[in-house]
């Protein structure tokens, strides 16, 4: 979000654009023109003018007065994707570990306090749920999650002053219990999700540094408990770690894990 300083040099027209769009979601992809104007604050007649602006760029869709976001959206994703030097560096290496642990391992940024994955080297040994380009979780039950803010409890903190959802019996929905896990996992260098997001799901994650020794991102290895069981994830991580090292080496970090 902007600073105060920032606000004061913002185009106000394009500010107001963009939080309309942002007013869109997984969770609520169709909307109607109250209910953008009640979410972003905007009047109905300026949220309308906007709308039909952003329908001539072919950013917003409508369809007997429901809005949704426009096709035009979809040329941009092979952009953005292309010009992440994460992505670009990495998918070789996890295709590389997928191929030797005939697993699926991902590829996830840290954005807007979530888990964003960018990147999926997939195997027919284990093919099994939905996954997409962008698709988000949530950073408390997954061990992506943890490896992404293991170094900046604030972040964790944030989560839990908005509200945590349970997902299944193993999701750890006491702050304090959380912040500890996020400290083992800063001392051992890896995180394990034991069916915290999804039951029957095992994942094992491992953080990727820049030259700054920053955490930037985080690679995993995930599969069902029925092919995945807790001791084959832990049989893994040594690999994992030794893939992260490899990626955050072409990064430019210079060890110090």
């Amino acid at each position: 979000m902007p600073n105060e300083t920032q606000k004061e040099v913002l185009n106000n027209s394009i500010a107001k654009a963009v939080t309309i769009l942002n007013c869109f979601s997984y969770e609520k992809p169709r909307l109607r023109l109250k209910d953008i104007a009640a979410a972003t604050g905007i009047n109905q007649a300026t949220a309308y003018r906007m709308l039909n602006t952003l329908k001539e760029f072919g950013l917003i869709e409508q369809q007997e007065g429901i809005y949704s976001l426009g096709k035009g959206f979809l040329k941009y994703e092979g952009i953005v994707l292309n010009s992440m030097e994460i992505r670009r560096i990495g998918l070789p290496l996890l295709e590389e570990l997928s191929n030797t642990l005939k697993a699926n391992v991902n590829l996830a940024i840290l954005d807007d306090n979530e888990v964003v994955y960018i990147a999926r080297a997939e195997t027919p040994y284990c093919s099994y749920g939905y996954f997409h380009i962008g698709m988000r979780r949530p950073i408390y039950c997954t061990a992506l999650g943890k490896v992404l803010t293991c170094k900046n409890p604030e972040i964790a903190r944030e989560a839990f002053k908005r509200g945590v959802k349970r997902y299944t019996f193993r999701t750890i929905v006491e702050e304090a219990e959380f912040l500890q896990e996020l400290e083992t996992v800063r001392l051992q260098g890896y995180a394990i999700d034991r069916e915290e997001w999804s039951n029957g799901i095992n994942c094992a994650a491992a953080p990727l540094y820049d030259a700054a020794g920053t955490i930037v991102a985080g690679i995993s290895i995930s599969g069902p408990t029925s092919v995945y069981s807790w001791e084959k994830i832990q049989e893994f991580v040594p690999l994992l770690i030794d893939y992260s090292h490899r990626i955050s080496a072409r990064m430019g970090a210079r060890g110090g894990w």
